[in-house]
């Protein structure tokens, strides 16, 4: 059973809790992603959509978490790496705590709680070259954290070209996957992440997006937090979010096909009360 409209409520409710949060500590933060599409076509979730992405640029990313060490909002929490062993990403959910979920997206089922995905927004090189150099060094220890984890990282009903069905059902028949130090190469991830400072670049971008290069953009676009509307309330949304999003999507205010208008396909095991 996918409970959308009910995922899309729950989230909300944790989409609020963490706007307060990050206000009280002036924290920035920006829509990003599909959740930025759900605020300019949509004024809210798209409607198959279920989820909410957010990127905060680096220096806030952290300190977002180490303010949460010491005042966690109750009833919520951190998912990452630190907090999770079985969480083999470089970025962070904002869970609710007191709601559980199933999630049928990769090849297992994960249990998990509702959540907002945060990303840290780091800056690139401002040469050509080493942006290119940088982006691909990322891009690689990516690909050998999610070949360490395929069964759970890769979207297994995600349409894909015939070199990728290639590359991953050879990886399935060959584990290549167990000579990979999952944590090793994260934190290798992390360090060439972190290499550019965010305010101080020409170019930047969530490098840990689902869109790999495309992310890529001008610092200016994302420039000082304007406000859009969000299922009837303000959120921070880039300066300029529609050179964003056409970097990312095109004409991202045409519908997608039918066939792809697919949810995480979510199944609530329990969930707050309101």
């Amino acid at each position: 059973m996918n409970d959308n409209k009910k995922v899309q409520e729950l989230t909300l409710f944790t989409l609020n809790t963490f706007i307060k949060y990050c206000e009280k500590y002036n924290l920035r933060y920006y829509f990003t992603g599909g959740a930025l599409i759900g605020v300019l076509r949509h004024k809210g979730f798209i409607p198959w959509d279920d989820d909410i992405d957010v990127g905060m640029p680096r220096k806030d990313f952290d300190k977002f978490h180490e303010l949460l060490k010491v005042d966690m909002p109750e009833g919520f929490g951190i998912c990452n790496r630190y907090t999770d062993p079985d969480w083999h990403f470089a970025m962070s959910q904002f869970v609710d705590l007191e709601s559980e979920i199933e999630i049928h997206l990769a090849e297992k089922p994960r249990k998990a709680h509702i959540w907002i995905d945060v990303f840290p927004l780091d800056g690139l090189p401002n040469s050509k070259i080493a942006r290119w150099l940088r982006i691909k060094n990322i891009m690689v220890h990516r690909y050998m954290v999610q070949i360490a984890n395929i069964s759970t990282q890769v979207d297994a009903n995600r349409s894909r070209p015939l070199s990728e069905r290639i590359v991953l059902t050879l990886c399935k028949i060959i584990p290549v996957g167990k000579l990979i130090d999952t944590n090793k190469t994260i934190d290798k991830l992390e360090k060439i992440l972190r290499k550019s400072d965010f305010d101080s670049c020409e170019w930047c971008g969530n490098m840990l997006g689902r869109y790999r290069e495309r992310e890529v953009v001008k610092r200016a676009w994302f420039g000082t937090a304007v406000k859009g509307i969000f299922e009837g309330q303000q959120v921070n949304i880039p300066e300029n979010s529609d050179a964003i999003q056409k970097s990312l999507y095109g004409d991202y205010m045409k519908l997608p096909p039918e066939k792809d208008r697919v949810a995480h396909n979510v199944t609530i095991l329990k969930s707050r009360i309101f």
